[in-house]
């Protein structure tokens, strides 16, 4: 599912139809936006709200000094590494209980206990093992996407046609091939959609063990802006980091949909 369900906008020449789409969907942010400005200094003080005009102020600021980007681009790293880790010891962990029953025995009762802890409860055990960093924020983004990707790829393996299965076998395919050569291309829309619900994941964990085992990354400078008072700098790398996971997913999405477009 997109942030903004698309909705074919009647009546237009086809031209039309993708700009007055994208001004449909961003009219739910744009109102936020409003009510924002309001409420600052109206209802809440611009020193603890600060109004949206101030927050851009600051974005820009931080972009023509480039402090926010060592920051950012370390956040990333720490996002794509998890985010990658989980993608493969996702996928083989969700086809192999799928197809093994001595695998799914062993995990299931882990997974299951595991699934409702929140990932973020464990950023204090993971700096006793790992300390303050790159580590241990990777840990916990990988924790934390791993799970969407375990059960997209289990059901979408659990449900692979029999008859494929049965076809290939016939025609000699035996073993580990039928498992790269048949049921592994038929799980990669659940799995890229189990993905797909797991990037927002991976910026949420992501901030969150940032905020507490970080001195580096987008979290810590949240963090740090809030402890001295800055609020105008705090939102502003709170506006940063939402827009780039929402590019981040919005990227993902249309990669997505050319792949399966060709598959």
């Amino acid at each position: 599912m997109r942030y903004a369900t698309s909705r074919r906008i009647e009546g237009l020449p086809a031209p039309l139809q993708r700009a007055a789409q994208t001004l449909v969907d961003w009219i739910p942010l744009a109102i936020v936006v409003v009510l924002w400005d309001l409420v600052s200094g109206a209802i809440v003080a611009t020193a603890v709200l600060p109004a949206p005009a101030m927050v851009a102020g600051e974005i820009v600021a931080l972009f023509v000094t480039g402090q926010v980007f060592s920051h950012l681009f370390i956040s990333l790293f720490r996002v794509l590494v998890g985010l990658a880790l989980s993608i493969i010891v996702g996928v083989l962990l969700g086809i192999g209980m799928a197809r093994s029953d001595p695998i799914e025995n062993f995990f299931d009762v882990f997974l299951a206990m595991t699934y409702p802890i929140p990932k973020t409860a464990l950023v204090p055990l993971a700096i006793l093992w790992l300390g303050v960093g790159t580590k241990t924020a990777i840990l916990i983004v990988f924790l934390a996407c791993l799970l969407p990707i375990v059960l997209n790829a289990y059901n979408a393996a659990g449900n692979v046609d029999q008859n494929l299965i049965w076809s290939a076998k016939m025609m000699g395919t035996e073993g580990r091939d039928v498992l790269l050569k048949v049921v592994f291309p038929a799980t990669i829309p659940e799995i890229l959609t189990g993905v797909r619900q797991a990037v927002p994941i991976a910026f949420i964990a992501l901030v969150s063990a940032e905020l507490i085992a970080s001195n580096q990354g987008m979290g810590y400078l949240i963090l740090t802006s809030g402890q001295i008072g800055n609020y105008p700098r705090m939102f502003a790398n709170i506006v940063v980091i939402s827009a780039v996971a929402f590019i981040a997913v919005r990227l993902f999405e249309e990669v997505r949909e050319r792949w399966l477009a060709w598959t």
